[in-house]
């Protein structure tokens, strides 16, 4: 701990005498209809894309001189064929706000992107004017890659002009990919009218060698290593309730955008910092107790900001008194068939996401099947759901009499299974109904026998059968 305080003081007196300088960049990324078109025998949003990928990987790491953000427009991608002229002119949209560093988020809405519509580029650095903070320190930078010209009317080297003599003093590097002769003019007249500069790429390698100059020139011009503000960053608090006995053996984080696992730990419930987006929690409260459950798909860590997730939906299996050992396991199904949860050997309650469930229980591991408990189980957000294990059968023999081989519970409704039992005395739970009794007394010298053709068994109830 001394050493940790050391260093941040150290690293605050350094600050203090060498002022932080920010740099803000903005990727504007052209998805108009042009980008549809083939390039080395692959589309050209396609190249762009993962170029643009690649690139945000290569963002620096460290911390000293300069604070760095950086944001995401995109032009080109919301509008169709059939919409109005006004809305395609006006296509563009600020994806990724600049405000710290997340390649993460970045990479997801650049993969999400489809190239389809016009190139407003007048309009969309218009727009980029509010994207960008004012005021001495900070080196705004715009990074244009585009495969072509305005199409919109509007002048785009004016507005380019204007933003860079504003209060914000963009400058603007302009990279045209695969641009025809005609069309290049237009898009060199933006980066001179910024203070920028024009760089060309003819296909993906000029692409990503291209950009990788930009962005590095963009970066060197202070300092060979830079600060990341960690403003960009959120966290997660789980908060626990008093029946959760223990911290879990493991959980981990998936990213809803790629499903990478993103954070994962166990034997604490310690806040922690993960990058903006969303996320599933998959838990696993025991080493060899409880399965994998995933209790969310839709955690949400926003930059800045703490995300509490409450582990407080769950389910408790109440035994009966005559249930004198714990099942061998048991597991919930959702409707769609598939198992969500399955624990083994304990009545402890078990977190669980809110919803609907088939409830299937198996109590001894040779000696009966799973039987299907309950088929509507609510499970109810905010609380324990409850479920007693209280309603079965059990044979009784004569003292020191061996187990019969098989003896088989067929019930009336054909919507319920049969409960099967080998060398086993019980007591066996099962759901309440109207059952035959059938019973096999050893394996090869008898065949199976009905011997009660209809009987009840009542909820809440136990029926022994005494042979």
């Amino acid at each position: 701990m001394r050493t940790a305080v050391i260093g941040l003081t150290v690293m605050f007196l350094f600050a203090a005498y060498l002022p932080a300088k920010t740099v803000n960049i903005e990727y504007i990324l052209d998805a108009s209809g042009s980008m549809l078109e083939r390039l080395e025998g692959e589309l050209k949003i396609d190249v762009a894309k993962r170029t643009l990928s690649e690139l945000v990987d290569r963002l620096p790491r460290g911390s000293t001189e300069i604070e760095l953000n950086v944001g995401l427009r995109v032009y080109g991608h919301r509008t169709i064929a059939g919409d109005t002229p006004e809305a395609r002119c006006q296509d563009t949209a600020l994806e990724i706000p600049i405000r710290g560093v997340e390649p993460e988020a970045i990479k997801s809405r650049v993969a999400a992107v489809n190239a389809r519509g016009w190139t407003p580029i007048a309009y969309s650095l218009q727009q980029a004017k509010n994207d960008f903070p004012s005021g001495p320190g900070n080196d705004n930078v715009i990074i244009l890659i585009s495969d072509g010209k305005e199409t919109c009317g509007g002048d785009p080297c004016a507005v380019a002009r204007e933003l860079h003599e504003s209060g914000i003093a963009v400058k603007i590097h302009v990279v045209g990919f695969d641009i025809k002769a005609d069309e290049r003019e237009e898009l060199e007249c933006i980066a001179r009218a910024a203070g920028g500069e024009y760089f060309e790429a003819s296909g993906a390698d000029e692409l990503n060698r291209v950009l990788t100059e930009v962005q590095e020139q963009t970066l060197k011009k202070e300092s060979s290593s830079v600060r990341i503000k960690l403003g960009g960053v959120g966290k997660l608090r789980f908060e626990a309730p008093g029946w959760l006995s223990r911290p879990p053996y493991r959980f981990r984080l998936e990213s809803i955008a790629d499903g990478k696992t993103v954070a994962s730990g166990g034997g604490s419930l310690d806040e922690l910092p993960l990058p903006p987006g969303t996320y599933r929690l998959v838990w696993d409260q025991t080493e060899h107790d409880h399965s994998d459950v995933v209790l969310s798909e839709n955690i949400v860590i926003n930059p800045g900001e703490t995300t509490v997730f409450r582990l407080d939906s769950g389910i408790n299996l109440v035994p009966a008194a005559w249930l004198n050992q714990p099942p061998r396991h048991w597991y919930l199904k959702d409707p769609a068939g598939e198992t969500v949860l399955t624990v083994w050997g304990n009545w402890d309650p078990a977190l669980a996401p809110a919803g609907t469930y088939e409830l299937w229980y198996r109590q001894d591991e040779h000696g009966t099947n799973d039987v299907r408990l309950a088929e509507n189980l609510v499970i109810e957000a905010g609380r324990v759901t409850e479920f007693e294990v209280n309603t079965g059968i059990t044979l009784i023999g004569a003292p020191g009499a061996r187990a019969p081989y098989e003896w088989v519970l067929k019930p009336k409704d054909p919507g319920q299974g049969e409960i099967r039992t080998r060398y086993f005395w019980g007591p066996v739970p099962c759901p309440p109904g109207v059952y035959s009794f059938s019973l096999r007394q050893t394996e090869h010298g008898h065949s199976l026998i009905e011997l009660i053709p209809e009987f009840t068994i009542e909820p809440g109830g136990l029926v022994e059968l005494e042979l």
